[in-house]
């Protein structure tokens, strides 16, 4: 009774657990293509004014994760969210 009880436990484990890679694995992705954003941005970006520059790359690419997972392609989500960065913030 007891082993059949520890091996029911044990299963219901593993199959628990197997969902949870995938979900940090897709967390890890999109924090790591977010970094990669950011730094392409701040690198891009000649502003002098460190809180405006950290504010703009998180709007610019918060705003490409969001174009790009609804559907739009990488291309049309930068130019889109760069377009909209550059009206928001004067940007020119």
């Amino acid at each position: 009774m007891l082993r059949k009880l520890l091996f029911n436990s044990m299963i219901a484990l593993v199959i628990l657990d197997i969902n949870r890679p995938l979900e940090t694995q897709a967390e890890h992705k999109n924090n790591l293509i977010n970094r990669f954003c950011i730094a392409n941005l701040k690198s891009k970006l000649d502003l002098k004014d460190r809180t405006k520059l950290v504010e703009i790359s998180h709007f610019t690419c918060e705003c490409f994760s969001k174009e790009y997972k609804s559907g739009s392609s990488i291309k049309s989500s930068r130019n889109y969210c760069r377009d909209k960065a550059t009206d928001k913030y004067n940007l020119q």
